[in-house]
């Protein structure tokens, strides 16, 4: 079966949403996009791929976004690439290649404000996950090596940065509920999570259709 539909995926840091959001690309055998966005945005861009990967949303400092969304036109085009702050430059060309996935087909495409780049297209789906604190917290410690009170710090730093790339970008705020078509907590686990998400792109894929 084709699949037309893409599948946007917003997550708390620790939440696991990264590793659902692969595991249900591969089951639905849709391309999946998280850092393979960096490649291709340095590619349609121009920039260094190792320069856009140090703006990329995971590393991005608190400070930067801390301005008004308004401060950033998505009226702005590729070819003014240049003239933009840094992480702007990589936000336009990301957001060019993000627009070029969904005119292709089907995808998973993690992060980078891709519900707001894709708002005006109606084959899509929004998707947030979200965990417990004390199950992101476990989760990191053991991903990152991390004590209790390390990954705490990470969490809320990480969750802080996203929110003000997000209001950057956007002028909205990240995580709002009213965004999202799925909110689900991966506390149930990663399998299951993946089950359900792949089940209900599914269904809506079958209603669109009909």
């Amino acid at each position: 079966m084709e699949h037309k539909m893409v599948m946007n995926i917003g997550r708390e840091f620790g939440s696991g949403g990264r590793e659902i959001g692969k595991l249900a690309a591969q089951k639905l055998g849709i391309p999946y996009y998280d850092k393979e966005l960096i490649v291709l945005a340095a590619e349609k861009s121009g920039l260094s791929p190792e320069y856009l990967a140090n703006l990329d949303e995971q590393s991005v400092s608190s400070f930067l976004y801390s301005f008004s969304g308004a401060s950033f036109s998505m009226g702005m085009r590729l070819n003014s690439v240049n003239v933009l702050p840094p992480a702007d430059q990589l936000f336009l060309s990301q957001s060019e290649v993000i627009r070029d996935i969904a005119n292709k087909g089907g995808a998973v495409i993690v992060g980078r404000c891709a519900d707001y780049v894709l708002q005006e297209k109606c084959s899509h789906l929004n998707v947030f996950i979200q965990a417990p604190m004390r199950s992101r917290v476990q989760r990191v410690m053991e991903r990152h090596n991390l004590d209790q009170r390390g990954a705490e710090a990470l969490i809320t730093k990480t969750d802080k940065n996203r929110a003000n790339y997000y209001l950057h970008f956007t002028g909205e705020k990240w995580g709002d509920r009213r965004s999202f078509d799925l909110i689900l907590s991966s506390v149930i686990g990663i399998e299951s999570a993946v089950d359900i998400i792949v089940d209900y792109y599914q269904q809506v894929e079958a209603h669109l259709k009909k």
